[in-house]
C-alpha cells in the first residue's frame, strides 16, 4: 500500500439528529456531548450485562489485557454512536446509524441487547447490509 500511495481510511458510524451529521470514531471524545455518551455507555453496558449479554473478546485483535479488551469493545464506532442517538431522540422513533465497516458480531450481538433494553428499533446500515434489529432480533 506504501509503495502506491494508498491510505487506509478509518472507519467511522454516523447519525443524522435535527439535520446535522455527527460523525464518531473508535474511542472518540471530540463530541461536545462526550461525557453524556460515555456515561449513557456505561449504563447501557450494566443493563445489558443484567441481561447476561456477554461480551465476546474474541473481536479485540489487540494484544491487550481482558479488561482493555472489554473498554475497547465498548468504545467502537457504532456503539459510540448508538449511545449518542439514544439521548438526542425521542423514544418511538428508530435509530438510523451508518457506517463504513461492517459490524462485528460482537456489537450486533450488543445491539439487540440494547434493543430490548431501550425498547427501541436500531437499523444499521454497515458496508454489507441493512440490520433492522428490533426486540432482541435482527431482520
Amino acid at each position: 500500500m506504501k509503495e502506491r500511495k494508498l491510505v487506509k481510511e478509518t472507519g467511522c458510524s454516523w447519525i443524522e439528529i435535527a439535520n446535522n451529521v455527527h460523525k464518531f470514531y473508535v474511542g472518540d471524545t471530540r463530541h461536545s456531548e462526550a461525557s453524556e455518551i460515555y456515561e449513557e455507555l456505561d449504563e447501557l453496558k450494566i443493563k445489558i450485562k443484567e441481561m447476561d449479554y456477554v461480551l465476546d473478546i474474541n473481536f479485540v485483535q489487540h494484544e491487550v489485557e481482558e479488561e482493555q479488551k472489554e473498554q475497547f469493545l465498548f468504545q467502537q464506532t457504532e456503539k459510540i454512536t448508538l449511545a449518542y442517538g439514544l439521548i438526542s431522540t425521542s423514544k418511538p422513533k428508530p435509530i438510523k446509524i451508518f457506517k463504513t465497516l461492517r459490524v462485528c458480531g460482537d456489537c450486533h450481538t450488543a445491539m439487540k441487547y440494547i434493543s430490548v433494553a431501550t425498547g427501541r428499533e436500531i437499523v444499521v446500515r454497515d458496508s454489507y447490509r441493512f440490520h433492522h434489529i428490533k426486540d432482541e432480533k435482527c431482520s
